[in-house]
């Protein structure tokens, strides 16, 4: 299980919207509260970061403004980093190939082939990985983040505190 301290910043239902703290992805979120990054080319000009939050399970109905430890299961991320990767870049190569092979039988130049077939192959893989991941998300929802408990603060009594 992989864990993470996030703030409850709005609630429906049986799940709510958190956004992470103490991001270490992000700098230019941190200085915003410290929330988790969505935009992908945020390393261009990380004053326009956009900043989202994450929808989760709730099972423990936090309130917005709560403190709590969401959770996602360890094989989840590598599913999806594996889809996020992967998936594009083998499509890409497969396109690539297969745009060379394409463009020398019609005798054409076989890097240009390769070039935009490589290109439309990365593209449809990022889409493709994209619509696994929505059907993999309606179909399975052990797959979503969740709420596992609030954030304990805990005092310890200067008792037990060695001197």
């Amino acid at each position: 299980m992989i864990e993470q301290t996030a703030r409850v910043v709005s609630t429906q239902r049986n799940h709510a919207w958190v956004l992470p703290l103490n991001s270490m992805a992000c700098n230019g979120c941190s200085t915003k509260s410290g929330s988790a990054c969505s935009n992908a080319f945020s390393f261009f000009n990380s004053s326009k970061a956009k900043c989202e939050p994450i929808y989760v399970q709730n099972p423990l109905h936090a309130k917005p403004g709560d403190e709590v430890v969401v959770g996602t299961q360890g094989n989840t991320l590598v599913i999806y980093s594996i889809l996020a990767y992967l998936l594009p870049l083998v499509s890409m190569l497969v396109f690539a190939i297969l745009g060379s092979q394409i463009f020398h039988v019609l005798q054409l130049p076989q890097e240009a082939g390769a070039v935009l077939a490589g290109v439309a192959g990365l593209f449809s893989g990022f889409k493709l990985a994209n619509w696994l991941v929505v059907r993999m998300n309606q179909a399975n929802e052990s797959m979503h983040p969740v709420i596992l408990r609030h954030k304990e603060h805990y005092i310890y009594p200067a008792a037990s505190l060695p001197h």
